[in-house]
């Protein structure tokens, strides 16, 4: 037989978890909308950029042939509105090779800077040879100060047995 002082006892404990669950939730809640509001949607605008005249350079780089794991190489370019539009600014690199045998292809840690009229856009990622790379924007000055974003980058460097063309879309968060 139960005694009515352990049934009271199992009702009170009862209650107390159900309170404490739904605390939880709550605090979950709460907690989801706090985020949502510290990182809202990101609205972003489009830039495209096109190039032309690039190159890639390195002491040791023989032309035609990818840069060896270790090396040191710079590329450089200038930029269009549009294929074949006006020059809008140029483009420099700094890149690294590395290579690694998770890798298809040997690849290049890559620092970029736009330089355009309204400002410059600094970016930074890693290429494999022949591929598209997806970069990170790093920061900026002019009309493009604490600019944050991603990109895509397509480079067709001479030397590597391209047509000296480019492709980068920005999305530069607002």
């Amino acid at each position: 037989m139960v005694d009515a002082k352990e049934t009271s006892s199992r009702r009170n404990l009862l209650a107390r978890g159900l309170v404490l669950v739904g605390g939880a939730v709550g605090l979950a809640a709460a907690r989801r909308d706090e985020s949502a509001k510290a990182a809202p949607e990101t609205k972003g605008t489009e830039l495209r950029l096109y190039g032309r005249n690039f190159h890639l350079h390195a002491q040791s780089h023989v032309a035609g042939q990818v840069p060896a794991h270790g090396d040191r190489h710079s590329g450089y370019g200038e930029l269009l509105d549009r294929p074949g539009g006006k020059v809008v600014g140029h483009f420099t690199a700094a890149h690294l090779t590395q290579q690694s045998p998770f890798a298809s292809a040997a690849s290049s840690l890559e620092l970029h800077t736009f330089t355009l009229t309204a400002g410059t856009i600094h970016g930074l990622g890693a290429v494999a040879r022949g591929a598209e790379g997806h970069f990170v924007v790093l920061g900026g000055t002019g009309r493009f100060t604490g600019a944050r974003g991603s990109y895509v980058a397509r480079q067709r460097a001479r030397e590597l047995g391209g047509d000296g063309t480019a492709e980068f879309h920005l999305t530069l968060a607002e």
